[in-house]
């Protein structure tokens, strides 16, 4: 996972410091090799973490509720067709010195495709389970998912316009590239926006709601939405920089033009990996707290790689100044892996709520009805928190029966959760 992100990294830097830098800084053959290594690396690490993901789970419940076999089919060939189109699209460079944008076109069509598919199929998911439970935070999940799937198509529309107004064949050039467009479509231009905008706060609203069921009750409240507020505030600047930081970058303009474009731009170029991150550190932090029960502990982090790469990932707009050679494009691919990360993961956190929750209750009970908040010794101590691993490990079989999911405790993570409780109940006694 950490070398897709280099991978992904390396792509959209390039792409996006194009005109901020001497365009032969790196020579052009130099950039045609850079473009197809990191490009086969990135593609390579694909096909081993969706068949790496496939073994994981073959005998997992979810052979049963999401039809794992059919997602494995989908995204491997998907991304089958992705790396022929880009191994012929790197042919067509080195032979040819020029590449198609029909190619280019067909990449953001099968990349954001299957990716809006997952998370459509991921939205049907949770409707069908409000239809039987009529959970209103269950509803919700299925609305944020349709805005991120709606937003994966507008992106993938209003980018794929744009590119086919270029000439059909792209070669070596030398100059300043944009958007040549020239505002013909102000209508798609809006809606694409308005689209980026709601699926960000859908994804942020729906970060806020695991949150909320799992931040322990004893943690400070304004910590709590302090450290939700971030992203959103962080992106809020991004969407409307220029009415928010218009008057302090005009006077910088002016002073140092050049090093205040390569800093804007690299504030704006990272605005949504960096709330992918921190939407990712959220579902990994939360993985560490109830790292008791293995099942959703994995789901949780596999959550935060999918929220990360499908807005890291998210790049399509790179390519409407058709660079040579096209770096930006392999990050595209990456999208079928991050919505495929996103309906396991997700779909199964939130299915595992309940019965989760029911856990801690009963961790909590066992925990504030036994000796441990005595002033007892370090073996005593021990002996209690043993007996009550033992009595929450008891109750486990009935949560089984009750919610059918399956939980699978950590022990040793157990007695660990059960010394914070005891610890945060007797701090809180002294207040």
């Amino acid at each position: 996972m950490i070398g897709l992100v280099v991978t992904s990294i390396i792509d959209v830097s390039i792409v996006k410091i194009n005109d901020l830098i001497d365009k032969y800084f790196i020579p052009m053959q130099g950039k045609l090799i850079l473009f197809a290594l990191n490009s086969s690396v990135c593609l390579f690490l694909q096909f081993y973490l969706v068949r790496h993901i496939h073994i994981s789970f073959q005998r997992d419940r979810l052979n049963r509720t999401l039809k794992i076999k059919i997602i494995y089919t989908v995204s491997l060939f998907s991304l089958s067709i992705l790396s022929g189109l880009i191994g012929f699209l790197v042919f067509q460079q080195f032979y040819n010195n020029y590449y198609d944008t029909s190619i280019i076109v067909g990449i953001i069509a099968l990349g954001y495709g299957t990716a809006a598919g997952f998370v459509i199929w991921l939205s049907f998911l949770f409707f069908s389970w409000y239809k039987s439970q009529h959970d209103l935070i269950v509803l919700l999940y299925s609305i944020s998912m349709s805005v991120i799937a709606f937003n994966l198509i507008m992106t993938a529309i209003f980018t794929g316009v744009k590119v086919d107004d270029h000439p059909d064949l792209i070669g070596e050039y030398v100059g300043s590239s944009g958007d040549l467009t020239g505002g013909r479509y102000r209508l798609l231009d809006n809606i694409y926006r308005v689209s980026s905008f709601m699926s960000f706060f859908s994804i942020w609203i729906t970060t806020a709601i695991l949150m909320n069921y799992y931040k322990e009750k004893l943690i400070n409240a304004i910590v709590y939405w302090v450290i939700l507020s971030i992203p959103f505030v962080y992106f809020i600047i991004t969407y409307f920089y220029q009415y928010i930081l218009g008057n302090i970058l005009s006077s910088f303009l002016e002073i140092d033009p050049i090093s205040v474009s390569i800093i804007l731009g690299a504030f704006l170029a990272l605005s949504k990996p960096i709330g992918g991150l921190l939407f990712g550190l959220v579902f990994w932090n939360i993985s560490r707290i109830i790292a008791y029960e293995r099942n959703i502990k994995t789901y949780m982090i596999i959550s935060g790689w999918g929220i990360l790469l499908i807005f890291s990932s998210n790049q399509a707009t790179t390519q409407i100044i058709i660079p040579y050679p096209p770096f930006g494009l392999v990050t595209i691919t990456i999208l079928v892996i991050a919505s495929y990360l996103m309906l396991i993961g997700i779909y199964n956190s939130a299915t595992l709520v309940s019965a989760n929750n029911e856990l801690r209750r009963t961790i909590h009970k066992h925990a504030l009805e036994s000796k441990l908040l005595g002033a007892i010794g370090h073996a005593e101590m021990e002996r209690e928190i043993q007996k009550t691993v033992k009595e929450v490990s008891r109750d486990k079989d009935e949560l089984e029966k009750e919610f059918e999911e399956p939980v699978d405790l950590d022990e040793l993570e157990l007695e660990k959760y059960i010394e914070f409780v005891v610890k945060e109940v007797r701090k809180a006694g002294k207040h």
